[in-house]
Formats: C-alpha cells, structure tokens, sequence
C-alpha cells in the first residue's frame, strides 16, 4: 500500500513542518540526515511512513528546502499540490525509468510489477 509523500505544518505556517514518506530512497536520505547532529532535520514518525520535521520560518522556505531535498534524488520528476485545506502540499514523485523496478515495488508504484502478480 502506498500512503504518499507529504510537506505540511504542525499548527501554523511558521515554526515547525514535516516531510512525511513512505518511500525508501527518501527514507534513507531523512535518516542520514537525522543522524546527523549538525542537521536541523529530526524523525517524528515511524511505521508505514516514516515523518521527518524542522523549524521554517514560513510555507516557502519548507517547499524549497524539500525541493532541495528530492533534486538529490534519481526521480524523474516531482510535483508539489497543495492540499484543500491550504496548509502543505502532497508531493506526487514520478520514477526514474531505469530504477523503476527497483524504487517503486517498495511503494506499490510499480504497475509493470503489479500486473505481473496478478496474473
């Protein structure tokens, strides 16, 4: 089951956001970078998806930084879309053509891979 991929604050548009994911390529990033005492990211949830969060001084800054975050990656293509409430956005994350088996079976994006089970 795919949960997605989310940036939105905690309460306000300022102080503290979490980029939530259940992606593994993601994943192993947030965790080097939670790992790190000199990164401002921390894990917040952990289990199906896995949240990371840090302090932004406003909407913008949150987006950039995640962008930043996501162009370090072997993705195609990724589109912010703001959520209806106004408050963050889900992040839809296209594969890579030539990772595509094996970034995308770990999230259920893979549809090659799903027709072939079903058959």
């Amino acid at each position: 089951m795919h949960y997605g991929n989310f940036l939105y604050p905690h309460l306000c548009n300022h102080g503290s956001w979490v980029f939530q994911t259940d992606r593994e390529e993601i994943i192993n990033l947030m965790q080097e970078r939670h790992w790190n005492t000199k990164s401002p990211w921390s894990q917040c949830l952990r289990g199906t998806s896995f949240g990371y969060t840090r302090d932004f001084y406003c909407a913008r800054d949150a987006k950039e930084s995640v962008t930043r975050i996501l162009s370090k990656l072997p993705l195609q293509a990724f589109d912010f879309i703001e959520l209806g409430d106004g408050k963050g956005w889900e992040i839809k994350i296209a594969c890579s053509p030539h990772n595509a088996a094996k970034l995308c079976a770990y999230t259920g994006d893979n549809q090659e891979q799903q027709s072939t089970k079903a058959a």
